[in-house]
């Protein structure tokens, strides 16, 4: 018989790499990373509640957005109904229809999050004016001392990256017009959202900050299960990687991205 991990197991792996009952985590993950788990994502769900206690929030993206989203074709999401792409894994889908999950009310980027500040950092994402920038659940987390686990991903999973490139107004990012996104709510109303949103052209090497943060002492590594995990302090991941980006706005772009861009401004 195949024995799996359980969420026992699971949720002393979380500990030890650093997460404290308490904890605000915002959480990207992939199961096939973590190994073979008895009851699958809704056990790695529960140790990760676990491991925050009521105390804490569970937070995780709940991304719908396409390179097809545009002015001329608007961005829909009903935040009842609208599932978690398969792309982004199974964990944050299994998440989703758990009792009591909030789900903040944008057409692309929206967050969903259990827990004691629940509430706080999904609230008011339809007033933004970017998808993941100021006032949004990516950057309320580094205001409000919370962390990034990227458990069994890399960092070109972490879509608070994006938040740092609109933090920082690198020009490659965003759509040029603005588009009139519509967002469904728990009570059935239709929501207008404004906002520039991605430009899906410009590849991105995100693990170039892995360096940095390991230098400057925000990221923790270890391995749960057989999957290999990260703990970023995303306040401190701010600190150290915006500056790097107001410098070199074109920092986090892969090498091939960045000589095609800087062409393409010389036309």
């Amino acid at each position: 018989m195949r024995i799996g991990l359980d969420r026992e197991t699971l949720t002393r792996g979380l500990r030890q790499l650093g997460i404290a009952r308490g904890m605000d985590v915002l959480v990207h993950s992939s199961l096939s990373s973590i190994g073979w788990v008895e009851g699958g994502a809704d056990t790695v769900v529960d140790a990760l509640l676990t491991a925050v206690s009521p105390a804490g929030t569970i937070l995780m993206p709940a991304l719908n957005g396409s390179p097809e989203d545009s002015p001329q074709k608007p961005p829909r999401l009903d935040v009842r109904s609208t599932p978690c792409p398969m792309w982004i894994g199974v964990i944050p889908e299994a998440f989703r229809w758990r009792p009591g999950v909030r789900r903040s009310l944008h057409p692309t980027h929206s967050v969903t999050a259990l827990g004691a500040r629940a509430d706080f950092t999904t609230q008011g994402h339809e007033h933004c004016l970017t998808p993941c920038g100021e006032g949004s659940p990516y950057v309320r987390l580094m205001d409000s001392g919370g962390y990034i686990l990227l458990l069994g991903c890399n960092q070109q999973s972490n879509t608070s990256l994006h938040a740092l490139e609109e933090l920082a107004e690198v020009p490659y990012h965003l759509q040029d017009e603005w588009t009139e996104g519509i967002v469904i709510d728990e009570d059935g109303r239709e929501i207008v959202v404004r906002n520039r949103l991605h430009l899906w052209r410009w590849e991105r090497d995100f693990s170039r900050v892995d360096e940095p943060l390991r230098e400057a002492g925000a990221m923790r590594e270890e391995t749960v299960g057989t999957a290999c995990c990260r703990l970023i302090d995303a306040a401190a991941m701010r600190h150290v990687i915006l500056p790097i980006l107001k410098e070199d706005p074109l920092w986090l772009l892969s090498d091939r991205a960045r000589e095609n861009y800087l062409r393409s401004q010389r036309r």
